[in-house]
């Protein structure tokens, strides 16, 4: 599965929150059906979003790029760290946790 056109659909077609605030806060209301995180994410956010996902059995994915590319994957001229899907769309996003 091509992660990137998958994170790019689900952001047309579906409900997707970009940025570290507005996830964290899907996810502790239980809003998200899956977290995607880059991999130099902040240690301390990653910490917190990790129990926080643990604790509501939410899905997480750590993107294998950085923030500015996640950014370019959602076509955002800025970086993204963090994002929360919850509502996929017509994507195949939620069964790319773990892969």
């Amino acid at each position: 599965m091509d992660i990137a056109r998958e994170i790019r659909k689900a952001i047309e077609t579906g409900t997707v929150i970009l940025g570290t605030k507005g996830s964290m806060k899907a996810l502790k209301n239980g809003e998200a059906k899956l977290i995607i995180y880059a991999a130099n994410c902040a240690p301390d956010t990653k910490d917190d979003m990790a129990h926080y996902a643990a604790l509501s059995n939410i899905p997480t994915y750590e993107y294998k790029g950085t923030g500015v590319d996640l950014g370019m994957v959602c076509g955002k001229p800025f970086i993204v760290s963090m994002l929360a899907v919850n509502s996929p769309g017509e994507s195949m996003i939620l069964s790319a946790e773990g892969a």
